[in-house]
């Protein structure tokens, strides 16, 4: 909160008061009589204080203010009604326009704003406006100044937001509470007006009871003369009738009433009333003060006053009366009210109670709603202490006891529970000793029952905690202490007691520590912390201490109060949590989360001191193969060996964290040159490729690592990492065991990488994807009973992309299950479509990723499904897979191959003699077919070697079992060869290449379907070769 908008404000809302004195200098009476010139002149007056206010205004800058404006409008609104505050909001709202500036429509914004506010908040509280409550009226406060302050919005948005932030606080603070003070003031005005009115009508109520007895009779003049006076009226007045007839009335009178008698007796004289009567006081003679009831009657004479009759009734005893018996009531209400006591008097022959207010309030409901209902105590009281109540109102009645007494709850009109302490006695008896009266009072006890619980609770809470308390004087000796002190601290209350506490103080903790704490315990009175202390065993323990002073009336400090408990071992867990979230517990080496506290340190160091560092990111290559080998045991062994060796490579102050798996980062400090970097990258890589002794076996890994430098690259923590990962990968393309720094390029690929990421997820939503089918001939009879489908991808905006472009990224996403789901669900349909249609069976052959085929989970399930749906289960698909799978035994890959054949699906092997070829392999998998890659189909012509091993492949696979599909057939030489070997299918661009569905159609199932295919004309098929060599590199 800053003085600039504070005092302005505190200034306007001191100009508000005036509003209450200006209220409070105008008679009642005026404002009842000439209503509607009240009105007018309070709204003048109003717009007049308003524009004071304004003038003294807050000024955040030129031609933009804030003032207390929207109070004054607000609190006139609820108190005096729609017609002076529009009076004062069109005044102050004008003088806003003359003031001009940007946030004149803002100001005149919130004068309407306030004004309104103030006229819709009276509509609730019309009939009762004393009775507005606290929260009614601060949220009336705090609505108007949120509005005030919205309106501001009304200008450029950034002057706005700079205003509502520099005042907003203020402006919360100071006006919601100006709006209740101001309410307040002139609530209690209104209030003090209400009680007068009261108490005229009690007064005149109270006085027409009375007997008119002897009355005093005067006929006077028009001139006020008398003319006439009874004897009764000169007793009253101690004159004779002479002199009296020697005076006039109007001297006689009290200062006071004279000029209310006046205004009656002249409208009488105009003829606009007949009669009127009134209290006046008259002096009598001896200046005693006569108080009289005086009504007063005129005779007409051809329309015109000729005589005033006037009664006077003496009403001077019972006013001196009424005087004392007020006092004596105000005095005892003033005796109850300031013991907060409830008064209940009972007639118990008409078993009526009287009540003071005091019972109202404790009740929550009305004066009236509790005299007009005389059981409404009993019925509030709790059920489950009414008869205790009842017994001891009867064994008093009975006279067994001197006084009804007892404690018990009653439930409030609005639902809360309050204690009481009722007591009474009988105050009046007939004659036969029959009790007819009972007097008594209530006491709201409910304070002091909840004060003795807590005091009941304070004390069970000190002898039964578990922490440590003692309480000393303000000298610093022990007065007493809690059981958990002896159990923490060794020492029972007796040795304790009496003794400075500086004689407990442990030896760790150095006389400065305890002078600083003394200090800070004298300046502020209390002190919070850590502390050493010693067992009475002299055992060292850690506790957390809370000292507090409590201070007598003359604020001197009394008592001294010690909170503690031990927190050793908490401390130590602490410490242990702390190194579980912050360490590998493998490797002890600083996590990711570490990492990443470590890089915003050095980040910070390196800028403040304009130096470099340098990251690494390390990736175990070739670790999961030893981890899958020789079990997790010895690859936890071979993680920690490579902590060592990495910590071994770089310098003390450099940090070595592990990510999490196989990954690890080095954190190089303060480097001059990359010399530096590339030594300890290539102590790292040479110290990974040692072989590692694992129990009885060798392990043989290596390292890719990629660098990446501060500031050169990035600046922050995040592009550091992801600098540093993908410069790791690339040395991983390159042939792993290096290290690669990372280039700008990196960055380019990742993020099409990421493009072509989020395209591939539209693409399968959207079904972008189509299938080709590439014939497969049968070399024997040249006929086409079998076809590869082929993945397509046609983008909207790149056309087709390539399989070899996205397959790999689909891979290593998890996105390759999907898209393999999608292709054998329409492959499979496919076959059946063309079964149904041309009324024979094309197989077709779908290639399965390494990643889809170890991962497939429930997919496999479904294409199950699928297969029996569509009546495929006798060889209708065939599944394609890489030889690599064959190696990766802890998959399962031999269940599930014999799985496949139960369902009907063959298995063909693709590219075999380029991958792990293997005989053992093999001979151990289901492979119903073998496919030749076509790397060895391509040199057929003119390569012996090529020739051998294509003879050899297609004897071995034939002795198998298996059948031998050639891929990447283009000429018919090379055909011939291929037949000429046994060869029993072939594949390739001389007799088709991947072509539509539509096409397929037309050019193989159409036509004879016996009829073996036509190759593509050698233009045609060099072009297309062109195109799509090599074949396997565009197909998937």
């Amino acid at each position: 909160m800053t003085q600039g908008i504070f005092f302005p404000l505190v200034q306007n809302a001191a100009l508000l008061l005036a509003l209450v004195y200006l209220y409070d200098a105008i008679p009642w009476l005026k404002q009842q009589r000439i209503r509607w010139v009240w009105h007018i002149m309070l709204g003048l007056v109003i717009g007049a204080i308003g524009m004071t206010i304004m003038s003294a205004r807050y000024e955040f800058a030129e031609g933009i203010y804030f003032d207390t404006r929207g109070v004054l409008l607000s609190v006139s609104g609820l108190y005096f009604g729609a017609v002076p505050t529009l009076i004062a909001s069109a005044m102050m709202a004008i003088y806003r326009y003359g003031m001009g500036g940007p946030a004149m429509v803002a100001g005149i914004a919130g004068i309407a704003f306030a004004a309104a506010m103030g006229i819709l908040w009276r509509i609730p509280w019309q009939k009762n406006l004393i009775e507005v409550s606290t929260g009614s009226l601060l949220l009336l406060g705090m609505l108007v100044n949120i509005g005030s302050l919205l309106c501001f919005f009304i200008m450029p948005f950034d002057l706005a937001w700079e205003l509502v932030s520099t005042i907003g606080t203020t402006v919360m603070l100071v006006c919601p509470l100006a709006t209740l003070l101001l309410a307040r003031l002139l609530a209690r005005r209104l209030e003090i007006e209400r009680d007068e009115k009261i108490k005229l009508q009690d007064d005149f109520l109270f006085r027409s009871q009375f007997n008119v007895g002897n009355i005093g009779i005067a006929i006077t003049s028009v001139d006020k003369r008398w003319i006439k006076v009874n004897p009764r009226l000169c007793q009253m007045l101690k004159y004779s009738e002479k002199e009296l007839l020697s005076m006039n009335w109007e001297q006689m009178s009290h200062e006071e009433d004279i000029s209310v008698d006046l205004a009656h007796f002249n409208q009488m004289l105009a003829g606009a009333i007949d009669q009127y009567e009134l209290n006046k006081r008259f002096y009598a003679k001896d200046g005693s003060i006569v108080y009289t009831h005086m009504t007063v009657a005129c005779k007409r004479i051809a329309g015109k006053v000729q005589l005033v009759i006037a009664g006077f009734m003496d009403i001077s005893a019972q006013t001196q009366s009424e005087m004392s018996v007020r006092a004596s009531r105000e005095q005892l209400s003033l005796v109850l009210a300031s013991a907060e006591l409830g008064f209940w008097d009972w007639d118990l022959n008409n078993d009526v109670i009287d009540r003071n207010e005091r019972c109202a309030d404790m009740l929550g409901c009305s004066v009236d709603e509790m005299r007009h209902n005389h059981r409404i105590w009993m019925d509030s009281i709790h059920p489950d202490d009414r008869m205790a109540v009842l017994k001891s109102i009867d064994r008093h009645l009975q006279g067994h006891t001197d006084s009804h007494n007892v404690e018990y709850r009653i439930i409030r009109k609005n639902g809360e529970t309050l204690w009481v302490r009722d007591t009474g006695r009988v105050m009046q008896k007939d004659s036969s000793g029959k009790a007819i009266r009972m007097c008594g009072v209530h006491l709201d006890i409910t304070q002091v029952r909840h004060n003795q619980e807590q005091m009941e609770l304070a004390a069970s809470v000190y002898n039964n905690s578990s922490e440590a308390m003692s309480v000393m004087d303000h000298k610093g000796n022990i007065i007493t202490v809690n059981a958990a002190f002896a159990d923490i601290t060794g020492y029972s209350p007796k040795e304790v007691l009496g003794h400075h506490i500086s004689q407990f103080y442990c030896p760790r903790n150095k006389p400065a520590f305890y002078d600083e704490v003394n200090q800070a315990i004298k300046e502020t009175g209390r002190w919070q912390g850590e502390m050493w202390q010693q067992h009475k065993n002299g055992k060292e323990y850690l506790i957390w201490l809370t000292v507090n002073t409590i201070y007598d009336a003359y604020q001197r400090p009394h008592r001294r109060v010690a909170l503690f408990s031990d927190i050793t071992e908490k401390k130590a867990q602490e410490q242990l949590i702390w190194q579980q979230a912050n360490y590998d517990p493998l490797t002890k080496l600083p996590n990711r989360r570490m990492l990443l506290d470590y890089l915003d340190r050095e980040i910070s160091l390196a800028s403040r001191q304009n130096v470099r560092f340098a990251l690494l990111f390390l990736d175990l290559d070739f670790f999961k193969e030893v981890n899958d080998t020789l079990g997790h045991d010895m690859g936890d062994k071979l993680l920690i060996e490579c902590a060592d060796r990495i910590k071994a490579c770089i310098r003390d102050s450099d940090v070595v964290a592990r990510l999490g798996g196989d990954e690890f980062t080095v954190l190089i400090r303060d480097i001059h040159d990359v010399g530096g970097v590339e030594r300890a990258a290539s102590n790292i890589l040479k110290a990974i490729a040692e072989p590692f002794q694992l129990g009885p076996d060798s392990a043989y890994i290596s390292v890719s690592i990629g660098i990446t430098l501060f500031p050169e690259d990035a600046s922050t923590r995040e592009a550091l990492l992801k600098n540093a990962d993908q410069a790791m990968y690339a040395a991983k393309e390159q042939g792993r065991n290096r290290f690669n720094y990372f280039t700008p390029s990196m960055q380019e690929q990742a993020k099409y990488r990421m493009r072509l990421i989020q395209d591939l997820r539209i693409a399968i939503e959207h079904q972008q994807f189509n299938l080709v089918y590439q014939p497969i001939v049968h070399l024997q009879s040249g006929k086409v009973h079998k076809a590869e489908a082929l993945l397509r991808w046609h983008h909207p905006e790149r056309g087709y992309i390539s399989p070899t472009e996205f397959i790999p990224v689909a891979e290593d996403t998890g996105l390759i299950m999907e898209i393999g789901s999608w292709v054998f669900e329409h492959a499979a349909r496919q076959c059946r479509d063309w079964h149904h249609e041309f009324g024979t069976t094309i197989q077709l052959s779908v290639n399965k990723s390494p990643v889809q085929f170890r991962d497939e989970g429930e997919n496999f399930e479904r294409w199950v499904a699928l297969l029996e749906e569509l009546e495929l289960t006798h060889g209708g698909i065939c599944i394609e897979i890489t030889e690599g799978l064959l190696l990766d035994a802890s998959s399962g890959v031999a269940e599930k191959l014999l799985t496949y054949r139960d369902a009907g699906i063959q298995v063909s092997l693709d590219d075999f003699g380029t991958g792990y070829s293997s005989l053992a392999y093999l001979k151990k998998f289901d492979i119903d077919y073998l496919k030749i890659d076509q790397s060895f189909t391509r040199n057929l012509e003119n390569d012996a070697s090529d020739r051998t091993l294509c003879e050899a492949i297609i004897v071995m696979a034939q002795k198998l079992g298996m059948k031998v599909i050639a891929e990447g057939v283009e000429t018919a030489k090379q055909q011939e060869i291929l037949k000429a070997m046994g060869c029993d299918y072939a594949q390739g661009y001389l007799y088709s290449a991947p072509v539509s569905r539509e096409e397929f159609e037309t050019r193989f199932l159409k036509g004879d379907p016996n009829q073996a295919p036509q190759p593509d004309k050698p233009e045609t098929r060099k072009a297309k070769t062109r195109a799509k060599a090599p074949q396997k590199a565009q197909d998937a």
